[in-house]
């Protein structure tokens, strides 16, 4: 019984394309938005992750405040400077694999005839390299510089681009505080998000920096450790030692990566899911074209439902057949809306790649994604079908026969 209830369903459906066709497409475009929106946040959660996952050793330490997030992320700084007694302090610490610290302050920038004020950034080129030389962050031209180099300098992607009428080019010269520097390298552009922002800076090496600026004390201090696992006891080691120093409980602002990374994802599972839910309204639509397609299936067969009552079907019977009808529909409508999602998704990675400066961001399609695409497009079916079967199963069949 349950098999003939599948073929009566498939030749109603096959007796009103046109209608089910639309029904299809509402339920299509509505699977196809959460398979594409899920793929696409998935990529990127997995891009972000990758790439800052190998700075999970590292420790940033200032004086001012970090905020990790999209939209809001960034250094704010402080009036405040670590002492060479701070350094001397986190250096002493057990499990360190290198302790960088870290020089900020503001430098005249000449370029092209125009000069303007520019925050100036001082490391030791190889902790550069590694803390900023990462896929995410890293660079769009050029290359970092290294270890003895002078008069070099990294420079990032809003200062290249947009804060001189004219842009600037890797092996162009431009003037800091009176001195000649070569544009070794120019960073991609970040936008908000990471703890230490690199658009609106300029990366000196500390040798550079302390020579142009005069400038000795130290802004903060980048900590790599060994073990991964221990990078958090360390941070609060760091945070009690230097705040012991200066005689306050919040003097150093101590923040891992890894705590940086897990509120990038959650920001980004937050914005998915929100994007997912706006998806659904087009399912809640969808719902309702299943629904009314249904019920007007009933009231066109009201008088088959009377016969096949009459000849002994019982309300079970009559009401699997109608369910059987949604769910053949939103199952099709749910492959189908798959199919599409992993090519909207396709797309969107080619359209990104134009937005990104040439890198496509590809996204993942999981099979948790397709089984709960599939999932949610029968629920829907079950649900929009179940008031349509009940009226007919309900149906006197004497009353049914006579309708014409």
């Amino acid at each position: 019984m349950p098999w003939d209830n599948i073929i009566i369903a498939y030749k109603n459906i096959k007796e009103r394309k046109t209608r089910v066709f639309l029904t299809l497409l509402g339920i299509g475009i509505g699977i196809m938005a959460i398979v594409s929106l899920m793929g696409i946040g998935e990529g990127m959660q997995q891009a972000i992750s990758g790439e800052l996952s190998s700075l999970s050793d590292t420790i940033i330490i200032f004086t001012g405040q970090i905020n990790a997030g999209v939209g809001g992320g960034g250094f704010v700084p402080s009036d405040n400077r670590f002492t060479d007694r701070d350094l001397e302090d986190v250096r002493r610490i057990q499990g360190l694999r290198d302790v960088s610290p870290v020089y900020f302050g503001i430098a005249s920038v000449t370029f092209n005839g125009e000069t303007q004020p520019v925050t100036m950034l001082g490391m030791d080129p190889i902790s550069m390299k590694d803390i900023f030389g990462i896929e995410v962050m890293g660079l769009e031209a050029g290359s970092f510089m290294d270890e003895g180099e002078l008069f070099k300098c990294v420079v990032g992607n809003s200062v290249a681009y947009d804060t001189y009428d004219a842009d600037m080019r890797v092996g162009g010269k431009i003037r800091i505080n009176d001195k000649n520097f070569v544009v070794n390298g120019i960073y991609k552009r970040q936008g908000a998000g990471l703890a230490v922002p690199t658009d609106d800076n300029i990366h000196l090496t500390d040798y550079d920096f302390k020579k142009i600026t005069g400038q000795q004390e130290i802004s903060g201090i980048i900590v790599r450790v060994y073990d991964v696992s221990e990078v958090n006891a360390i941070a609060d080691e760091i945070e009690l030692a230097i705040n012991e120093n200066h005689g306050s409980d919040d003097f150093a602002d101590v923040t891992t990566m890894a705590s940086i990374l897990d509120s990038i994802e959650q920001i980004l599972g937050i914005i998915q899911m929100v994007l997912i839910a706006i998806a659904g309204i087009a399912l809640v639509v969808a719902s309702i074209g299943i629904m009314n397609t249904m019920l007007t299936s009933v009231m066109e067969r009201t008088h088959e439902i009377g016969i096949m009552k009459a000849i002994g079907a019982k309300n079970l019977d009559i009401m699997s057949i109608f369910m059987m009808e949604g769910l053949l529909i939103s199952l099709i409508g749910g492959i189908a809306g798959v199919i599409l999602g992993i090519i909207g998704a396709r797309a969107f990675s080619l359209a990104s790649a134009g937005w990104l400066g040439g890198e496509s961001l590809s996204p993942v399609i999981t099979l948790q994604a397709v089984l709960l695409a599939i999932g949610v497009a029968l629920f829907v079916g079950i649900i929009s079908s179940l008031y349509p079967a009940r009226k007919a199963s309900k149906m006197s069949p004497i009353e049914a026969v006579r309708y014409e």
